[in-house]
């Protein structure tokens, strides 16, 4: 005995050890899991029905089986406030819920018709929601959004997070998360930009398809030739993104689909599909203001050093005496310089961009083309037409943050930063502060050389 109080005497840490041991395993081992308690919530939507919110949670439901799969279930409550619904929420589950885990926030298009803020107010203090959710509005209710993607995982082992991931990284200008949202509306530009996913249900594509359909009869007999519209394929970054089927109803909508935009669908067990094609919703003070295409983002995204390989398409380069070809290039390395300066008090935003750039496609229109080394270089006509484009949908996707009163392109702050002083003295003389894009002048520079 005297040997045993010896050693613990010279190792008492053991001692300890051994009590915490004895204490605690019967409580680890008979105690129920945290999950029979908590409920893990992977995604969260937000809707309004007349004065009512409805919260649906995709929640995680852990049940034992062989083949590695997980098992979600989409839970609803519904009341006169956000916390009332969580509240509903919760004795539907018969649990907590817990919040850290949700990768998505979805909100219905129509609650952005009013400040969002007040929505998730709630959930981001209160309910602990984590700030690096994805934050992205949706055309239809979100939780028939979530229940589409509950089935989408269940058949394709694709989750709602990876449905929106390469759009998050690559395709938006800047970040999507519910943080960013709220850096935006807090800012003195009161701007933001979210993802957007359009869920089409099954009777509105056959709507959509029959009308597909009878506008290509009507066209069909009116017309006596049988010529059809130039196709040109889809940018890089539309055949990239995340979705799994593409939609083919009829021939006038694939020539649609090739010209305006590659659409490219999720099949949900037949039943309905998730489009994800890029856009994306521009918010100012918590509400919808406007929307962005893929090629407003594209154009947007020239001013960020964001890696990108976007393709610029040009028409009518000559070729020999008679010929001309349209031909797609592809933006391989990018380097972006902005400097903002005042001119006789006028602000001046100068872009200067040095663009590397490869030939990626020649529409030869049934020309025989011989290849040639010229096309792999930039020539004085192929830089033209290059910076022609650019400018131009750079243009458009401006005006639209013009119209809008939406700076989400950092503007304010560059100016803010470089040229204080003068900026403020210059919207103390507005008569309207918020419509400062109107009265700032873009310039655009570029330095185009070939990259391979």
């Amino acid at each position: 005995m005297k040997k045993i109080y010896d050693w613990i005497k010279k190792y008492p840490f053991i001692l300890v050890l051994v009590i915490i041991l004895l204490f605690f395993t019967p409580f680890a081992i008979f105690s129920p899991g945290e999950s029979r308690k908590r409920a893990i919530v992977l995604a969260i939507g937000l809707d309004k029905i007349e004065d009512k919110y409805e919260i649906s949670l995709l929640t995680f439901i852990p049940t034992p089986n062989q083949e590695f799969t997980e098992s979600n279930s989409v839970i609803s409550g519904i009341g006169s406030s956000i916390s009332e619904a969580v509240f509903d929420a919760q004795l539907t589950l018969g649990k907590n819920i817990g919040l850290s885990h949700a990768k998505t926030t979805v909100v219905n298009e129509k609650m952005l018709e009013e400040d969002i803020t007040s929505s998730l107010d709630y959930l981001s203090r209160i309910a602990s929601l984590s700030e690096n959710t994805v934050f992205i509005c949706t055309n239809s209710s979100a939780k028939d959004l979530l229940l589409a993607t509950s089935s989408l995982e269940e058949n394709l082992g694709l989750k709602l997070d990876q449905l929106i991931s390469y759009n998050s990284n690559e395709v938006y200008t800047m970040d999507t998360s519910l943080e960013a949202f709220y850096r935006g509306y807090y800012s003195p530009q009161k701007s933001s930009i979210i993802g957007y996913i359009e869920h089409v249900k099954e009777d509105e594509q056959n709507q959509t398809s029959s009308q597909d359909n009878s506008q290509s009869n009507s066209q069909s007999e009116s017309q006596s030739g049988g010529a059809s519209g130039e196709q040109s394929g889809g940018d890089e970054n539309s055949s990239s993104q995340s979705a799994v089927k593409q939609s083919n109803s009829s021939s006038q909508s694939e020539q649609k689909s090739l010209t305006e935009k590659d659409k490219q669908r999720g099949s949900i067990s037949g039943q309905s599909e998730i489009l994800n094609i890029g856009e994306a919703v521009v918010l100012r003070e918590g509400k919808k203001v406007a929307m962005l295409d893929i090629d407003n983002i594209n154009s947007l995204k020239l001013l960020t050093n964001k890696k990108s390989f976007d393709t610029i398409k040009i028409t009518d380069v000559k070729y020999e005496q008679d010929k001309a070809f349209d031909m797609a290039f592809t933006i391989k390395n990018k380097q972006v310089a902005i400097k903002t300066d005042f001119q006789n008090g006028v602000p001046m935003f100068i872009i200067n961009l040095n663009l590397g750039v490869q030939l990626s496609e020649i529409d030869t229109k049934g020309e025989e083309f011989k290849e040639e080394s010229q096309f792999t270089q930039i020539t004085q006509e192929i830089d033209a037409k290059i910076q022609n484009v650019l400018k131009n949908e750079f243009v458009k996707a401006l005006k639209i943050l013009r119209d809008s009163k939406a700076d989400v392109i950092g503007v304010y702050e560059k100016f803010y930063r470089s040229n204080r002083k003068d900026f403020l003295k210059f919207l103390n003389n507005l008569d309207d502060k918020d419509d400062y894009l109107n009265n700032i002048v873009f310039v655009m520079n570029f330095k185009i050389q070939s990259d391979g």
